[in-house]
């Protein structure tokens, strides 16, 4: 009997995922591959900037050479467990510092096989063993993972709070299983350091201020529960070094709060709490602790690395300009914000008592005087809602005053006699704001029922009784309306054109409203331009060698996983943090006018990078792009708080997040060269599409 062949087709599977839609508060459902969750994690985690941190790996390396040496000094083989070696960028550096075995661990099973075959290229295959498990679930033995304990720990298991990722716990059970007692671990050992301060700038992020008209005048007053809430303990993490010198005032030197012994001498604890007196350096209130790490990489000390902002880094050059370009750069390793429940006014040369606590994941921090004691040092928890229903970003929007009061005084301007309003925007205090300028009657759209809560403690505590939060606007309210307000910046919206959410209301409401409906603000301009970071492109461009280990294959991943995931193109980023030169002139993309409005639009166009610049050349790693808001009066920018020049950094808003677009590599470009872009959104589906690029006649890498 003759046998046919067969050829089996194996085809992937598309999954339904379910979003929700920014712009229409709609859920939606999403056809996705398959492996969508597993390209979200690879995309998200960009090429992992961690690995452009060239002092860690360095120091790393470093470290590993100099354990590996002392063992084989000793007489002993140098056998090195890499606890979530990713890449297995240490594994790799502990080969060729000739370590006699390398166990190497890695949960994430994708990551796994990408190590693997980052192993084969580099040809250290055959001296690493990858084992796709969590470390808590190797077992030793002749049928272990591995036949006998490790004498050498190489692990990276921080993050800007350094145990928030569960290094307590991964360093106590690798040492009670997995670890001879007299090994050597790399990092050796980690201090926590604190800073009190004083910052009413910070303090815009934590704790909601009351509403004040260009007058001065207090519109809205915020209720005492929100003025007293303890707030979150949640930690802020921040790049500190791009906070202005004038936003804060130091309380306190640098005071090392906590020690870990990563080796195994004394025992890690999982709770504690401890008390440090210091006496105060300034008067002024005590509003923040500013906090980060070092590691000491190996037992002697020699090695430190630090997470310090430029004012307390080891290396800064302080007579620089810029000393916080002299340190430096990461993105996974931040310095960290927390505010203190309780704000105390502290004079200088006062005796005052820093309470540091932590638990197994994360650290709270308290302050005593003499006129201020805690009977209890319990973790803060939000009491008014604010902290849970708001991010911290939101918050900080609705205290900046140049730009509410922007909105009020176009609001004042607007109101006629006997004015119905409606609010578009219920994480905004403009519709309860216009109660109190003289509207007889004010409705809040506000669907979600912990907003609706933080509205109703505000109406109480000013003693409003003209407005209405309803969850959804009938034509009866609609033939009413002569004012329609909205603060354009909804608390769900991320990108700046989600922000759009306002326009897609007006459309459902078109044809129902007053032909003579006063609107505010009246359109919505888009702006866009090329930039050179001088960081953040790190969190995206391919690694290439690292260390002189070939990354290609991690490269390759995180490029197929990004074009599996379109929206990880563009991303949202808070600019004041992460420095960038302007690169052209900005560009209106398109202008939304809310008095005319069309269900889709689109525009496209291409500029030259630069009519300016002559005949010079300027670098290009990517695309800044944001909102400007107008009314009848003052434009209002989500963007640059100063129109940007050409050459220069550009200083952006400290309360918003703009639309960043990272390029695969830094582009060499003259004036000769352009950028392009096109534009589609279609407001009944709540879609904006966005593409951004260079159009090159000439290009160098960088």
């Amino acid at each position: 009997m003759k046998l046919k062949s067969a050829v089996i087709r194996v085809e992937k599977m598309q999954v339904f995922t379910q979003k929700r839609n920014p712009i229409t508060g709609s859920t939606e459902w999403d056809v996705q591959h398959e492996d969508y969750d597993f390209h979200q994690e690879i995309a998200r985690s960009a090429f992992a900037d961690m690995l452009h941190d060239t002092e860690r790996n360095k120091k790393y390396y470093r470290a590993l050479q100099l354990a590996i040496e002392k063992m084989h000094a000793a007489g002993k083989k140098a056998n090195v467990l890499d606890i979530g070696t990713g890449t297995g960028l240490l594994s790799i550096m502990a080969a060729k510092c000739g370590a006699d075995s390398i166990i190497a661990c890695e949960a994430f099973k994708p990551m796994a096989e990408c190590c693997v075959k980052i192993l084969q290229r580099n040809g250290v295959a055959d001296k690493i063993t990858v084992i796709p498990k969590r470390s808590t679930e190797l077992t030793v033995g002749q049928d272990g993972d591995m036949k006998y304990k490790a004498n050498i720990l190489v692990t990276e298991v921080f993050d800007t709070e350094l145990i928030g990722e569960g290094a307590l716990s991964t360093f106590s059970h690798a040492h009670k299983y997995l670890l001879e007692e007299d090994c050597i671990v790399v990092p050796d050992s980690a201090v926590i350091y604190a800073q009190v301060v004083e910052s009413p700038t910070l303090q815009k992020w934590n704790k909601l201020n009351d509403l004040a008209d260009e007058d001065l005048e207090v519109v809205l007053r915020t209720p005492r529960k929100m003025r007293d809430c303890p707030g979150s303990a949640a930690v802020h993490d921040i790049q500190l070094s791009q906070l202005p010198r004038y936003a804060f005032r130091e309380i306190s030197d640098q005071i090392p709060v906590f020690s870990y012994d990563w080796s195994g001498r004394t025992p890690l604890e999982m709770n504690r709490v401890a008390k440090h007196n210091f006496v105060a350096t300034n008067t002024g209130k005590a509003q923040v602790v500013f906090m980060w790490w070092e590691l000491n990489m190996d037992p002697e000390g020699k090695i430190c690395l630090s997470c310090a902002p430029w004012w307390c880094h080891p290396d800064a050059n302080i007579s620089s300009e810029r000393p916080q370009d002299t340190i430096p750069w990461r993105d996974h390793w931040m310095q960290a914000v927390y505010y203190l429940p309780k704000e105390i006014t502290v004079k200088k040369n006062s005796k005052v008592t820093l309470v540091s606590c932590q638990d197994e994941y994360s650290l709270w921090f308290y302050l005593e005087d003499s006129e201020n004691k805690h009977e209890k040092y319990n973790r803060p928890a939000c009491e008014c809602g604010v902290h849970m229903t708001l991010s911290r970003t939101h918050v900080s929007y609705l205290n900046d005053g140049r730009r509410s009061k922007k909105y009020l005084a176009q609001i004042r301007e607007d109101l006629v006699k006997d004015a119905v309003v409606l609010d578009l925007n219920g994480s905004s205090f403009l519709g309860m704001a216009a109660a109190k300028m003289g509207a007889k009657d004010v409705y809040i759209l506000e669907p979600a029922n912990h907003h609706v809560e933080v509205l109703k403690d505000y109406i109480r505590e000013n003693n409003i009784d003209n407005v209405k939060i309803v969850p959804d606007v009938d034509d009866e309210i609609l033939k009413q309306v002569t004012n329609v307000v909205c603060d354009p910046n909804f608390s769900s919206a991320i990108l700046p054109w989600e922000n759009l959410k306002m326009a897609y209301l007006l459309h459902q409401y078109r044809g129902k409203l007053q032909e003579n409906v006063t609107i505010m603000p009246q359109t919505c301009e888009f702006w866009g331009m090329p930039v050179e970071f001088q960081d953040l492109h790190k969190i995206r461009i391919p690694l290439g060698i690292c260390e002189g280990i070939d990354m290609a294959v991690f490269d390759d991943l995180v490029e197929q996983s990004s074009r599996t995931i379109s929206d990880a193109e563009i991303e949202a980023q808070p600019l004041w943090e992460y420095p960038c030169k302007c690169r052209g002139q900005p560009r209106k993309l398109l202008e939304v006018n809310m008095l005319q409005l069309k269900p889709k639009f689109a525009a496209d166009g291409t500029f030259l990078i630069d009519e300016s610049q002559g005949d010079g050349e300027a670098s290009i790693n990517g695309f800044a792009v944001w909102a400007v808001w107008r009314g009848s009066g003052k434009p209002v920018s989500a963007g640059p708080s100063e129109w940007p020049s050409v050459g220069q950094r550009v200083v952006w808003d400290e309360h918003t997040r703009q639309a960043v677009k990272i390029l695969s590599k830094t582009h060499i470009v003259n004036n000769t060269n352009k950028w392009s872009y096109q534009l589609a959104s279609d407001l009944e589906k709540g879609q904006f599409d966005l593409t951004l690029d260079l159009v090159l006649t000439e290009d160098v890498e960088s």
